[in-house]
């Protein structure tokens, strides 16, 4: 097989075909390390790309989250949701999705930058961002006492992205990559029927919008609900978190029907990990074996 490029290589994988060896992708990477990475502070993304033997990069349509943070060994956490009644709703506001203004920064990114890289979108459907901003035990109690509090806010999100879904496309993004976590380690943050009752049709209107490649992201434990979030249509599914899922079983299962991504321990091997650890991953990563 002949050598791809970048975008090819990512392209080709995310509509589960084989391309030349497994293509490297970050999320996002922070800017401090970029930075530290480079050694200095005025470089494009192709040359982090380069230095780093990335297959593309992103750029942010990420929606505001409405909660308070704390910084903690460089980690930003969540602490406390603020969107805890409807009168806190007058606080939420959104750039608007159809002024042509908000996309002329990503407009330039994208004449910059576009070509043989794989560029992407980060975006949130709505799940993400509203147990987030309500807090969990505060989506806990709305769910049982006010449900239809819990449906305002997350098809507030979904409506909003989902405008911003045909910019996006016409801007020529290569995929979309949708960051909505909704499980722990030992599974899902809420009941499978909720998701599957509460949260899912609401983000259906945003997946419904999607005609490009596009990939979904949460942490944690899938499985209990996995065929019911394979059904919003994503081409991959990603971190498949170690210690939490595990890939054999999900590659025997959906191998054929979505691109897998991920399975890296983050935070012990690429960290904390010794260097052979670390090496394994890297050797891994080299080897393709279709």
């Amino acid at each position: 097989m002949s050598e791809m490029k970048p975008r090819e290589r990512v392209l080709t994988a995310l509509k589960v075909g084989v391309p030349d060896r497994v293509p490297f992708l970050e999320a996002t990477i922070d800017k401090g390390i970029q930075v530290k990475v480079m050694g200095r502070e005025d470089f494009t993304p192709p040359e982090l790309a380069e230095r780093l033997g990335l297959d593309g990069f992103e750029f942010d349509f990420l929606p505001p989250i409405y909660a308070k943070r704390e910084v903690r060994d460089g980690i930003n956490y969540i602490t406390e949701g603020l969107l805890t009644s409807r009168e806190a709703l007058k606080m939420v506001e959104f750039p608007d999705p159809d002024d042509e203004a908000f996309y002329a920064p990503a407009k330039d990114f994208l004449a910059k930058y576009k070509g043989d890289y794989a560029v992407f979108a980060r975006i949130r459907l709505g799940i993400s961002p509203t147990i987030m901003g309500m807090g969990l035990e505060g989506l806990s109690y709305a769910l049982v006492d006010d449900p239809g509090f819990v449906e305002e806010v997350i098809d507030m999100y979904a409506t909003w992205t989902a405008k911003l879904i045909p910019h996006l496309e016409a801007l020529g993004f290569d995929f979309l990559w949708a960051f909505d976590d909704v499980a722990f380690k030992a599974g899902p943050m809420v009941s499978p029927r909720v998701i599957r009752e509460v949260f899912l049709p609401k983000v259906q209107k945003v997946a419904e919008k999607i005609h490009i490649p596009w990939v979904y992201h949460s942490d944690g434990n899938l499985m209990p609900i996995l065929d019911d979030l394979l059904e919003l249509g994503m081409s991959g599914i990603h971190p498949i978190e170690p210690g939490a899922m595990d890939i054999a079983e999900v590659k025997r299962r959906y191998g054929r029907r979505v691109c897998l991504l991920g399975n890296i321990d983050l935070h012990y091997t690429l960290t904390r990990g010794r260097s052979e650890e670390r090496r394994v991953g890297k050797e891994c990563r080299s080897r393709w074996s279709p």
